[in-house]
């Protein structure tokens, strides 16, 4: 009988170790998408929200782009551009999330803002990055029925400027993660990220001190209207 109990048991952990091995390795491959290169005119409010997301972070010509899409803090996009100096990265972030910010109030009167910054790479980092979004992108799996989803999360897009696929909140231990990381890691380069998060630890370090008390910063955003 003990025999048994333990043959049932570790039968079960198998199949529990061999579901999340599963699940990480699903997500070692992008899923295909194209919400934001697609010509479909369809309506919606997501398609509504999607079009202003490409109006406000999408900067023009660009050749590869990434794009973070968080449940609820702010939205960014990091694009990769070529001008008369070279390559260039240019990276765009909603200071609040957009899409609750947009649906709390009237469209017509919705104000939010937008960091900006730009950062001269080399052309063997651009032609570095070209290949990973390029390579990920093409190895991408559509998945069996809706893929991986959730309630709470972040979307993660990776762009051509005529393909494209996502992920939704990989696993650490997955190849999809470790892409997410490589333009994470960029992304923390821009001196506006690195100006952005000294003042969210001086913000904190100033409620701490103040037990609580009012306390703003400015980045000197842009402001933008929603409509």
């Amino acid at each position: 009988m003990r025999r048994k109990l333990h043959t049932i048991i570790f039968l079960l952990a198998f199949c529990c170790a061999s579901a999340v091995s599963f699940d990480v390795m699903a997500q070692d491959y992008l899923e295909p998408d194209s919400i934001f290169i697609s010509n479909d005119e369809g309506g919606g409010n997501l398609k509504e929200y999607y079009n202003a997301l490409k109006q406000h972070l999408f900067p023009e010509e660009w050749s590869i782009g990434y794009l973070s899409v968080p449940s609820f803090f702010g939205e960014y996009g990091l694009f990769l551009l070529y001008d008369s100096k070279g390559p260039m990265l240019v990276y765009n972030q909603f200071r609040s999330n957009y899409y609750y910010y947009r649906s709390s109030r009237n469209k017509n009167e919705t104000q939010n803002s937008i960091s900006r910054d730009t950062m001269r790479i080399s052309n063997e980092e651009a032609e570095r990055l070209t290949g990973i979004i390029t390579d990920a992108i093409n190895k991408a799996v559509k998945p069996d029925g809706l893929g991986r989803l959730g309630l709470d999360g972040i979307n993660y897009y990776f762009m051509l400027p005529d393909k494209m696929a996502r992920i939704w909140s990989p696993e650490k231990e997955s190849e999809c993660q470790k892409l997410v990381n490589e333009f994470e890691n960029l992304r923390k380069q821009f001196p506006e990220e690195q100006r952005r998060m000294h003042e969210g630890l001086m913000y904190v370090r100033h409620n701490i001190a103040r037990l609580g008390l009012g306390y703003s910063t400015s980045l000197g955003n842009s402001p933008i209207k929603s409509g």
